[in-house]
C-alpha cells in the first residue's frame, strides 16, 4: 500500500519534471508519454517550496490526473473529459485534511457545481494520502457525473 501510495508521489513529481525539461525532444520517448498524459488529464502541475497540493486521479484510471489545488488558493483545475474546468471554491467543510477540508465546493464559469468529498488515508512524508474520494459534478440542467478518485495531499519542502 505505501508502494502504491509512493509511486503516485513519484509520478506527479516525475511528470512536472517531465514536462518542464528543455531537454525534451518531440521524437522522444519522455515527450511521448508526458503527452499521452496531458491528453488524458490535466497537464504537470507544479508547487514552490513551502507550498502544498491536492493532486487527484480517476480510481478508475489511475493514469487519469483529473483534478488539482493549490492550498489556500480557493481555486482548482479539474478535467473531467475533454475540457479543462477552472473552479472557484464555494465551500469548505468537514474534517481538516492539513491546508483542506475532506468536503468542499466549487463552482465553474460555465455553471457546473462541482462537489468533492473523500476519506483521508495513511500519512506519508510531507503530505497524506486520499484513499477514497467522489467528485460529484452536476451541471446547470441538474444532470450529475459521479467520478470516484484517490491521490494525495503534498507540500513542497522549503
Amino acid at each position: 500500500m505505501m508502494k502504491s501510495v509512493l509511486g503516485a508521489l513519484s509520478a506527479v513529481l516525475l511528470v512536472t519534471a517531465c514536462a518542464s525539461s528543455p531537454e525534451t525532444r518531440e521524437g522522444s520517448r519522455n515527450a511521448s508519454a508526458v503527452d499521452t498524459v496531458s491528453r488524458v488529464g490535466l497537464s504537470a502541475q507544479s508547487l514552490e517550496p513551502g507550498e502544498c497540493g491536492l493532486f487527484l486521479w480517476s480510481k478508475t484510471d489511475t493514469n487519469r490526473f483529473a483534478f488539482f489545488s493549490k492550498a489556500l488558493s480557493g481555486t482548482a483545475v479539474f478535467k473531467p473529459a475533454e475540457e479543462e474546468l477552472r473552479l472557484t471554491q464555494s465551500r469548505s467543510r468537514g474534517t481538516i485534511f492539513g491546508q483542506f477540508t475532506t468536503d468542499m465546493g466549487y463552482t465553474a464559469s460555465d455553471g457546473s457545481e462541482v462537489a468533492l468529498t473523500f476519506q483521508p488515508g495513511e500519512t506519508l512524508n510531507g503530505g497524506q494520502r486520499v484513499e477514497a474520494g467522489l467528485i460529484t459534478v452536476t451541471d446547470p440542467d441538474g444532470w450529475q457525473t459521479k467520478l470516484p478518485i484517490l491521490g494525495v495531499r503534498a507540500c513542497q519542502p522549503e
